[in-house]
């Protein structure tokens, strides 16, 4: 294992502030190559978890002789807002994941950014770990956008339950996944996981689905067993349930729970009275996929996400006919 700076910040009140590298696998080695990168928010603590034990299982794996292709780690990217207890870059509060693929002459984040993409460049495969952009939690999932440079077949070697795949949006042409996949690496999401904490079947899914790819891609010279058959969701396929009042939520179900139409999934009761404002029933027959994680909500807000069966099987039946 070669432990390296992949940027160091100097500071004039504190110790250096680095973003540091795992490097598995012989640099000469003819086998394939994978990036893995972790937390690139301050609140992602499932990502860094997961990364982080995937450092100490690879440098067992390489004592061990089993690695046949190159891996890099990269446990955290913004180490800043982790230190800081903050969810963007401190100083000026920018989104790391925003500022892709860097400009060498810019501002921090993206000098930041420019370098970290530098080292990124190359690989084969690239996975990143992310935590949700909202308020919310999920089961894991796998996230490709369609840049024109993706591979769908790959990300089914992870063997997860559900790969959302959709067109990308502008915002996400300054992202790390869509600039990666520009480059001829065959990236992919990996969302999972409440922000700020850390779920322990969640990572442990993630965790082995990663050993998963690796083997099955020829990096890992590990026999596993065989993951989920990936159901492959569009955004068509998702049902959105939002709050009709602001209040206190108390959600009725799990992510990932079936449910069944009419059900009762979440309820929203008055902060100060007590008195049951809403009662949310699921609109169809599915599996939770996401749903609201504060206490409180407010009007509008969107409390669950649900993959429905009824959809899927509708839109499986018009391509079948196609």
């Amino acid at each position: 294992m070669k432990r390296f700076d992949i940027v160091c910040l100097e500071s004039p009140n504190r110790s250096p502030l680095r973003i540091e590298g795992f490097l598995f696998g012989e640099e000469n080695t003819k086998g394939p190559s994978i990036a893995i990168v972790g937390a690139m928010s301050g609140d992602h603590i499932n990502q860094l978890y997961v990364a982080s034990g995937l450092v100490e299982y690879l440098r067992i794996k390489e004592e061990e002789g089993k690695i046949s292709g190159r891996i890099l780690v990269i446990p955290a990217v913004n180490a800043y807002a982790l230190n800081m207890g903050e969810k963007n870059w401190p100083l000026d509060k920018t989104d790391l994941n925003m500022m892709f693929p860097g400009y060498a002459q810019g501002e921090t984040t993206q000098r930041i950014a420019s370098r970290l993409f530098g080292e990124l460049k190359g690989y084969d495969y690239g996975i990143i770990l992310e935590g949700r952009r909202d308020q919310g939690m999920c089961i894991p999932y796998v996230k490709l956008i369609q840049s024109g440079y993706e591979d769908l077949e790959c990300v089914k070697d992870l063997g997860m339950g559900f790969v959302h795949y959709r067109p990308h949006e502008p915002v996400e042409t300054a992202m790390l996944q869509y600039n990666w996949q520009l480059w001829e690496t065959k990236a992919f999401s990996i969302v999972f996981g409440k922000n700020g904490s850390i779920d322990q079947n969640d990572t442990d899914q993630v965790h082995t689905a990663i050993v998963r790819f690796l083997s099955k891609r020829d990096i890992l010279d590990f026999h596993v067993f065989e993951g989920h058959k990936s159901n492959i969701l569009d955004p068509n396929r998702i049902i959105i349930v939002k709050a009709s009042r602001a209040g206190i939520f108390i959600s009725k179900v799990r992510c990932g729970t079936a449910i069944k139409k009419g059900e009762v999934i979440g309820v929203i009761m008055d902060a100060l009275s007590g008195k049951k404002l809403e009662k949310m029933l699921s609109p169809c027959e599915g599996i939770v996929t996401c749903q609201y994680a504060h206490p409180l909500i407010f009007q509008n807000s969107i409390a669950f996400r649900i993959a429905s069966v009824e959809l899927c099987c509708q839109i499986d039946t018009k391509r079948e006919e196609k």
